[in-house]
């Protein structure tokens, strides 16, 4: 397991009580991340894990970790975050939940033991369906206040909301990039066009998903920007490789206090997931 701490402030016992605990899943590990109740950083570290297949490896990390640090008895807030593969959006008038499971088994992979559940998205006529595996639900159960599931595409699709409001009418597209995954938002007429989840053999795909995303939707790359998120800033060598392609590349803007722009970039899903639940 290689640990990467970027805040390790004392974990008051008001922040125990009254703050904010985001827990976001990975393929290759998690990441926890504490605010008090003004959303202040408090506590945020990196898990990672380099084993190939890490399904099941992952929650029971994560509550041992949870253990350690006696946060599983937090009274705050806890949301998990999930990057999972299976996610599909469907207009709330045409949202049936006894075919839930039917609508995502068509965006896909779905385990037996899977659960599938849903969420309507804020100020938007749309719901979220998605897959929570049973050891995440264990996991999720066995901390003393009840925790929020998330998706990382409804928390992405919340941070477009700190994109200039000219750019979702003329079209944006959002990318959020982890070491296995990437979601890729596309919002145009500040309706959303597309969206998609992808598991990536290395970051560096991520430049193929979205120039292909172009293509799809017949994009114009002089004109549409694209805003990045998760581990590529503005010093990374991908940053630049798909600034070859694409005129308008930035980093989605946000602010965290205490944290640099590279660490904000990383954690902002986190920040961002407690102010979705």
């Amino acid at each position: 397991m290689q640990v990467h701490s970027i805040i390790s402030n004392t974990i008051t016992e008001e922040v125990r009580q009254k703050g904010h605990q985001s827990i976001r899943i990975a393929p290759d590990g998690f990441s926890v991340f504490i605010s008090n109740a003004s959303y202040r950083p408090v506590f945020l570290s990196h898990y990672g894990y380099t084993e190939p297949d890490l399904s099941g490896v992952i929650p029971r990390e994560c509550e041992r970790i949870l253990n350690e640090m006696e946060l599983v008895t937090f009274e705050g807030e806890t949301i998990f975050i999930l990057d999972s593969a299976a996610v599909t959006m469907v207009p709330e008038k045409f949202f049936e939940e006894n075919r839930a499971g039917e609508l995502l088994r068509h965006a896909g992979e779905v385990a037996d033991t899977d659960q599938v559940r849903n969420r309507v998205l804020k100020d938007r006529p749309l719901v979220l369906v998605y897959a929570v595996s049973q050891e995440v639900a264990s996991l999720a159960g066995l901390l003393r206040k009840e925790v929020k599931i998330l998706h990382t595409l409804e928390c992405l699709i919340s941070l477009s909301d700190q994109v200039r409001a000219s750019d979702h009418q003329r079209g944006v597209v959002l990318v959020e990039i982890q070491p296995r995954t990437m979601d890729i938002l596309v919002i145009m007429g500040d309706g959303i066009r597309l969206s998609n989840h992808y598991t990536l053999k290395d970051p560096a795909d991520f430049i193929y998903h979205t120039l292909n995303t172009f293509r799809q939707l017949e994009l114009d790359r002089e004109m549409v920007p694209v805003y990045l998120s998760g581990i590529i800033h503005r010093e990374h060598e991908l940053f630049g490789l798909l600034g070859k392609y694409v005129r308008n590349v930035n980093t989605t803007p946000y602010f965290l206090e205490e944290l640099s722009r590279e660490d904000t970039l990383r954690a902002m899903i986190l920040s961002e997931g407690s102010k979705c639940a």
